[in-house]
């Protein structure tokens, strides 16, 4: 692995480490001003995912953190493998949340793709499946 992708892997990993660890300050400061941002990457996201829209700057990525986790609280981020070439670093893992309504968790799988410049986070897009997500969101007695 070269340098610079060392460098943008490091990056990554700090901002996933720092989204884990509550630190939002230091998760931000691995953005660019201008990092575009989507999660799930969908033509129609379903409306429970109240954060499943396109994210343009910093502080839209802050209010996409701030939407998603007051619909749902996070417990488990496992990577599972990872891939950095250039200026892009994939990382494949898996999440284990519970919707704070229905107190009910799911456990799903995804890959996140990060593009980055001048050691910065310029571009994300995150792709999993949202039908496991919505079963937890439906109180099905």
């Amino acid at each position: 692995m070269e340098a610079k992708e060392r460098k943008n892997l490091q990056t990554v990993q700090t901002f996933i480490s720092a989204i884990g660890s509550g630190d939002i300050q230091r998760a931000m400061e691995t953005l660019a001003d201008d990092v575009y941002w989507e999660s799930p990457v969908s033509l129609s996201p379903p409306p429970e995912l109240s954060w499943a829209k396109p994210r343009h700057g910093k502080q839209q990525v802050l209010q996409f953190i701030e939407d998603m986790w007051s619909v749902v609280q996070p417990y488990v981020m496992d990577t599972l493998g990872v891939i950095a070439q250039g200026d892009r670093v994939i990382i494949e893992g898996r999440h284990q949340c519970q919707v704070r309504s229905t107190g009910k968790f799911y456990d799903h799988q995804w890959v996140q793709v990060f593009i980055l410049k001048d050691g910065l986070i310029t571009s994300h897009q995150q792709y999993y499946d949202t039908a496991q997500i919505l079963e937890a969101f439906h109180n099905n007695n």
